[in-house]
């Protein structure tokens, strides 16, 4: 690009020199504003070019950054679904997430068994508390009984 610009300055300016050493003055005047006018126009333009060139660049590297991310991502993706699915020497994730909730279905029977089991200990608890009240206040009163019988034979005679 800097070649052709530098070709281009270099026909400019000796068509200014032309235009210079010709001896119209009216006409040579026209002459050089519509070069200086070409000119800026020109410049202008190449101007531009370069700047959407520079802005294109940008935008192919930038496209080319986010294929390459996408790439990863989809590679990703691939390895991930292939552990999720068949798994990794390990069983896959599928096959674990169902022996969990085989392994969590036992458990909740286990559960409520214990549960039962726990409800009929503290039930048994509390019937043999009662039996033991029962029975010790049963002793005490035939102790007592007992006592006075022996108080009033020990008093007759």
């Amino acid at each position: 690009m800097p070649n052709s610009s530098q070709g281009e300055e270099h026909r400019l300016d000796a068509i200014q020199e032309t235009i210079a050493n010709s001896g119209q003055d009216a006409e040579g005047s026209e002459q050089r504003t519509m070069l200086r006018l070409l000119t800026e126009a020109t410049e202008s333009f190449a101007e531009a070019n370069k700047s959407r060139s520079d802005e294109y660049k940008m935008l192919v590297q930038r496209i080319s950054t986010i294929e390459a991310n996408m790439e990863n991502v989809c590679r990703d993706m691939r390895s991930l679904c292939k552990v999720v699915r068949d798994g990794n020497g390990q069983p896959s994730i599928v096959q674990r997430l169902a022996n969990v909730e085989v392994y969590v279905q036992s458990n909740l029977s286990d559960i409520a068994e214990v549960k039962h089991h726990a409800n009929s200990i503290i039930a048994a608890k509390a019937l043999s508390k009662s039996q033991v009240i029962a029975g010790l206040s049963g002793m005490i009163v035939t102790a007592l009984l007992s006592s006075l019988a022996l108080i009033a034979t020990l008093m007759k005679g």
